[in-house]
């Protein structure tokens, strides 16, 4: 790893126990960066979920030694530049554990099986010698900054721990009609008129994470960690969604928005909301019928970006050919949803 300036100080590996890493965190023999409680929080469920498999990966530790001698497991001092998470993380198990104990067999399980991992396993912990504060925040920004992120469609396409992200693999590569429609892989958002694509990777799987649990997020994946419903049934009802959708309006022409308003992400985003609401916990078959009920209530809109009822929600006109656009705010998206219910 070449790190300009910092590659000249002096480094080593160590693999420090989890244990002697708590001790020392707890001692004040390590220090850290702001902490994130909701990514800690992420973590912890990460290792508890995944302590039956044994499919635990975290990355080496990334520390400078402020006091001690760079010999193995001699520094007295640590200033943890990459992975104050994963610390603080680790230092929390145990009352992660404790809590696991009293909820119901498998978390029983996971809880005893995760505390034996952490007294029997290591990690490493790359240290640098010595570096300046300032240098330490510059190697914090470029290990966290440059280093190139997954791209969202590989981590869908790989990704078979989140449920989320397995759906929205399975309905992106099942669903026919979608194909047709078009679901944007490279950009997060959609350029209107120009790009004739329904959805973007992105909206797809935030339209998905509304039929499992009812609500838009922003970070969906934190969500839905816990949902009733399994992935099969799940991708049941959204299959029968897009099915009533493209009943109503033909794919090969649903993303053209000069041809049709369900092109507007907001007002995609109002029907999802509508043909869920108040709906995440119910029974599957319920939820079928609730859905194809109140879909079919929608056949008679004039989905054309003609219709005078679309002015009466928040938008501004853009783009060439000048188009009315609908504003993507909750408080227009809620407006929408009042309205599909007066259908």
């Amino acid at each position: 790893m070449i790190l300009s300036e910092s590659d000249l100080k002096r480094r080593t590996i160590v693999s420090y126990s989890i244990m002697e890493l708590v001790d020392m965190y707890r001692n004040g023999q390590i220090a850290t960066r702001e902490m994130n409680q909701l990514r800690i929080r992420s973590i912890k469920n990460y290792l508890l979920e995944n302590a039956l498999t044994k499919q635990i990966y975290l990355p080496p530790l990334v520390a400078n030694r402020r006091q001690g001698s760079l010999a193995i497991k001699e520094a007295t001092q640590l200033m943890i530049i990459d992975g104050t998470q994963r610390i603080a993380a680790l230092a929390q198990l145990e009352d992660s554990i404790l809590k696991a104990l009293k909820k119901d067999e498998e978390k029983v399980k996971q809880a005893y099986k995760l505390d034996s991992l952490m007294k029997d396993s290591s990690i490493a912990v790359q240290v640098f010698d010595g570096l300046t504060e300032a240098e330490e925040s510059q190697l914090y920004l470029d290990l966290n900054l440059k280093g190139k992120k997954v791209a969202l469609s590989k981590r869908i396409s790989f990704d078979s721990r989140n449920n989320l992200n397995v759906i929205t693999n399975q309905v992106l590569h099942t669903h026919q009609a979608l194909k047709t429609a078009g679901v944007e892989l490279e950009k997060r958002s959609i350029n209107r008129p120009a790009n004739k694509n329904l959805l973007s990777l992105s909206q797809l799987r935030q339209i998905i994470g509304i039929f499992m649990t009812g609500r838009l997020y922003a970070n969906i994946e934190e969500k839905v960690a816990s949902c009733p419903l399994s992935n099969s049934e799940y991708i049941s009802l959204i299959h029968l969604y897009f099915n009533e959708l493209f009943g109503m309006f033909q794919p090969e022409q649903m993303g053209d928005y000069t041809k049709c308003m369900l092109a507007s992400y907001p007002l995609f985003v109002a029907v999802a909301l509508y043909a869920n609401d108040k709906m995440e916990n119910q029974h599957i078959e319920q939820r079928k019928l609730l859905i194809s009920t109140r879909l079919s209530k929608l056949k008679a809109v004039d989905w054309s970006p003609a219709n005078p009822i679309w002015r009466e929600f928040k938008g501004t006109y853009k783009g060439r050919p000048s188009l009315f656009q609908l504003s993507n705010d909750k408080h227009n998206i809620k407006a929408m949803v009042r309205w599909l219910y007066t259908l």
